[in-house]
């Protein structure tokens, strides 16, 4: 089931990009960077069944209800496909650029916690990526796919560890993002009601664990 469903909505996005690409160029990067991505996201999820990619997939089909709606929404897209292969896969940052550009390169680094084997300080991650309207909003929906899953491949104390993050940072991050970029406040406004119904679903279920 799992795989019949990753299956259909990889084509479903697949042949959006395609579509969207044909009348508007700003698009191709996009398309560029979900074939650039998908040979690299070949593994599975923690959970040891569910296909890597789809995380990359569910991202960007977030931003496909709303790409009208966004400042770069190509870029934003590319940048959905590309968020994890530094640190997962230690792509080169050099690469990124070269292939993509700039503006996707500064949001992919801006996202990637993990750099040169040392982890960034967590309140200058944060602070960073609130600078970036693409860098934001696909964190607020990296934390959103996350947090649908926690349940059931995270033990207790990594789940209330994690939603703490999401509300000392990623909520904060979110608020200040509004007034930054103005046009997607709207969006992060959306993104933070999701975040925070998960929280509450979260930790009714970790209040009721035996």
């Amino acid at each position: 089931m799992i795989g019949d469903n990753y299956q259909e909505l990889l084509i479903s996005t697949y042949n959006w990009l395609i579509d969207i690409s044909k009348n508007d160029a700003q698009y191709l990067v996009a398309l560029k960077a979900f074939e650039y991505a998908k040979n690299i996201h070949t593994g599975l999820r923690k959970d040891g069944k569910t296909p890597e990619f789809l995380h990359q997939i569910e991202i960007a089909n977030y931003i496909r209800a709303v790409y009208q709606e966004i400042l770069y929404p190509g870029d934003t897209l590319a940048v959905a496909f590309l968020h994890d292969i530094v640190e997962d896969y230690n792509v080169p940052f050099k690469e990124i650029e070269t292939i993509f550009g700039y503006q996707i390169f500064n949001a992919v680094k801006l996202l990637t916690r993990k750099q040169e084997k040392k982890k960034n300080d967590t309140e200058h991650y944060f602070t960073e990526i609130v600078n970036c309207p693409i860098a934001s909003l696909i964190k607020g929906y990296d934390r959103i796919n996350n947090q649908k899953t926690i349940c059931s491949v995270f033990k207790k104390e990594k789940q209330k560890s994690y939603i703490e993050e999401t509300k000392t940072y990623i909520i904060p991050m979110l608020q200040r993002a509004c007034f930054l970029h103005t046009k997607q406040n709207h969006i992060y406004e959306d993104i933070n009601f999701i975040l925070n119904s998960q929280i509450k679903i979260i930790e009714y279920y970790l209040a009721n664990l035996k």
